[in-house]
């Protein structure tokens, strides 16, 4: 393989595949179960509940489901274990943080670089759902791509 096709290549073999699997899966994972166990173990947990069931209007089991959802999905996009299934679930739930948001953006206008005021004054982290948008977009790449063989699912099909 020459350097161009190394560079401009498509196909570059099952093996780094799966480190690139594992490597999104990783970062993926952590941010997740970074987000998930405020949810449930947090001091600030019972507080976190009842403000989000006020401001939403959701009752507060979803808060916690939502909350083992993240922490456990999370946790099996990390170690690779029914992977397809996690990534699956967190993807939907994805799409049920982010409408609400992107449904706000018809009257908002959008983020065009470090100068607007807006993006100045909450430090680039505009409306919400762009960490929302990126991670729906990472569970569906894991759903499609799957965990690789550096993972719990492939040593389990390895076994059967």
């Amino acid at each position: 393989m020459n350097e161009l096709q190394l560079l401009l290549g498509t196909s570059q073999g099952l093996v780094v595949s799966s480190i690139a699997a594992l490597v999104l899966r990783v970062f993926v994972g952590v941010n997740f179960m970074v987000h998930g166990s405020p949810k449930l173990f947090g001091p600030g947990r019972r507080d976190m509940r009842t403000g989000m069931s006020q401001l939403l209007g959701i009752p507060g089991i979803l808060f916690d489901l939502t909350g083992l959802l993240e922490f456990i999905g999370g946790l099996a996009l990390l170690l690779g274990l029914l992977t397809r299934i996690a990534a699956l679930l967190l993807a939907i739930e994805m799409v049920i943080t982010t409408i609400p948001n992107i449904t706000k953006l018809y009257n908002a206008p959008l983020p065009r670089g470090w100068t607007e005021q807006a993006f100045k004054a909450t430090r680039g982290y505009m409306f919400g759902w762009e960490l929302d948008a990126l991670l729906l977009a990472s569970c569906i790449t894991i759903v499609l791509i799957g965990p690789g063989l550096l993972s719990i699912d492939h040593l389990i099909l390895m076994i059967t």
